[in-house]
């Protein structure tokens, strides 16, 4: 973490591999799977604060799997969290903010507004998407989300709403005409 990058040359997985379901470090799918992604100043204090949280909680960063220790994101022993786990924390995360706001809006006699419920993947698409509308390059795109084929990206980029494009388009219009 003190480059700033997140290396991506493994990833865990929790599988029976002839030895019951325990954790298992893997090869990413594809050669493209394998990749240096720089992060943004907001990811690296996130994470630079979630080991504060885990050294504050004393958490065991002995524990190992295939070789590997110091897992960043683990439950209070110290062991990774499982995949369904992490999708467990966004739906109790979800499931109160519902429920308060359920309440508020009973208080003050309207409509809530609330949340779906979405996983991990469904926040790995939105990023991909959150960067399409920021007209990152389709190509470093690809490269950050790992796609082995231009396509797969492209059909993500393609995907955010025609009505956003064309505001946006005829808005740089708008200025490119405003400031000549």
């Amino acid at each position: 973490m003190k480059a700033k990058t997140v290396n991506v040359d493994h990833q865990l997985i929790y599988k029976n591999l002839g030895d019951g379901c325990k954790f298992h470090i893997s090869t990413p799918k594809t050669e493209s799977g394998i990749r240096i992604i720089p992060m943004t100043q907001e990811v690296a204090k996130a994470f630079e604060e979630q080991s504060k949280i885990n050294f504050m909680l004393a958490k065991d960063k002995s524990i190992e799997v295939d070789g590997y220790s110091g897992f960043v994101f683990t439950a209070k022993s110290g062991r990774p969290l499982m995949p369904n786990g992490v999708n467990s924390v966004l739906y109790n995360i979800v499931d109160a903010y519902n429920k308060t706001g359920v309440e508020r809006a009973k208080k003050q006699h309207r409509k809530a507004e609330l949340l779906p419920k979405f996983s991990a993947h469904v926040m790995r698409h939105t990023a991909c998407t959150r960067m399409a509308e920021c007209r990152m390059d389709v190509k470093v795109l690809q490269y950050i989300m790992g796609h082995a084929h231009i396509d797969v990206t492209m059909e993500v980029y393609n995907y955010i709403g025609e009505l956003t494009r064309i505001e946006n388009e005829i808005a740089r219009l708008d200025s490119m005409v405003l400031n000549a």
